[in-house]
């Protein structure tokens, strides 16, 4: 290259390339909506309503519309803090309102007439209640859930069978492999090498619909084999996602490829404050349980099989290089840019 390009391109092409590299951001499908009503019932216009993510301290604003309806979308999940404001009423803030990937959640708000330079904090209190934005047979899989369940080979799609809809009984053999779910013996299988197999037909059926009818998404991208049908080519590491959602049945329209399970994987993220993990997986035959009914397939009444693997993550803030601005030559990157990591 610096045969043929003189150094000051070649400093503007890296910078350039950073710089579309720094600015990639997941497809992210969750959205908020709902609408600014006044005590009354009328419809509040012209108000303003902010979202503010708890994690990132990112902040975005929209107005009600006529009708007073406002709406968020291509929301990454987790905890935020949404304030309404309009003149002639109080400010109100809503605390901890949770946004699950993937979903779109409602949230009315209703103002109380008074000074703007009054506020009413309240707390979320609609999350757990019933979803009334579409009839989706839905279920979103946290990501302590994904840290604390087992799941065979730390494998996340093993959780897809607690989903209302979706059936599943995650046997399997004498040498600890998967068993084809119901007859339905084409395919790959299920995990039998923990993340890194090739080809993971997950051994679950939603809505009555076959293994190999399954749909796997990693933020926004298909990840089906295109070998054999419900097998994801993809199988993320615990560490690496901080929620799947599961849609069994009434699919919306950006979910018609397949007629199974849609399954939509959202990968961790970096936040304003430094977090990790680590860990070393330790499976001996010495230490797995006694089958109380051995055969001659087991020694000792114990599955005989050795599993060794260790990894972890970091995420945070991303600092960057200052150039030609003067004072810090770097800036900590706190509410504007993050990274996370994980093997």
């Amino acid at each position: 290259m610096r045969r043929f390009l003189p150094y000051s391109i070649q400093v503007l092409l890296f910078l350039t390339a950073l710089s579309l590299t720094l600015t990639a951001s997941a497809q992210y499908r969750a959205g908020l909506q709902g609408s600014v009503t006044d005590s009354q019932g009328g419809a509040v216009a012209g108000a303003t309503v902010t979202l503010t993510n708890n994690e990132t301290n990112r902040s975005q604003q929209t107005t009600s519309d006529t009708d007073g309806v406002y709406r968020f979308s291509a929301l990454p999940p987790g905890n935020y803090t949404l304030s309404v404001e309009q003149t002639g009423f109080k400010k109100q803030v809503v605390n901890d309102v949770a946004i699950k990937a993937e979903e779109t959640q409602g949230r009315n708000i209703v103002l109380e007439a008074g000074g703007i330079q009054e506020t009413v904090t309240v707390s979320d209190t609609q999350s757990a209640q019933l979803a009334t934005e579409n009839a989706n047979e839905t279920r979103a899989i946290s990501n302590a859930e994904i840290q604390g369940l087992p799941q065979f080979g730390r494998d996340p799609y093993e959780l897809l069978r607690t989903t209302p809809g979706i059936i599943g009984d995650n046997s399997r053999n004498a040498a600890g492999n998967a068993i084809f779910l119901g007859g339905q013996s084409t395919g790959p299988g299920g995990s039998n090498t923990s993340i890194f197999q090739t080809e993971n037909q997950v051994q679950v059926s939603a809505n009555g619909q076959r293994v190999t009818s399954n749909n796997y998404q990693v933020d926004g991208v298909s990840v089906n084999s295109l070998g054999w049908g419900g097998a994801a080519v993809i199988t993320p590491n615990q560490e690496s996602v901080k929620e799947v959602r599961v849609v069994s049945s009434s699919y919306s329209a950006e979910q018609g490829r397949n007629s199974g399970a849609q399954v939509e994987v959202v990968s961790q993220n970096g936040t304003n404050n430094i977090h990790g993990s680590a860990f070393f997986k330790y499976d001996q035959p010495g230490l797995n349980a006694v089958n109380k009914f051995p055969n001659s397939t087991r020694d000792n009444g114990r599955v005989n099989r050795a599993f060794r693997n260790y990894g972890g993550s970091v995420g945070g803030p991303l600092p960057l290089l200052r150039f030609g601005e003067g004072g810090p030559w770097y800036t900590s990157g706190k509410d504007r840019n993050f990274f996370f990591f994980s093997f």
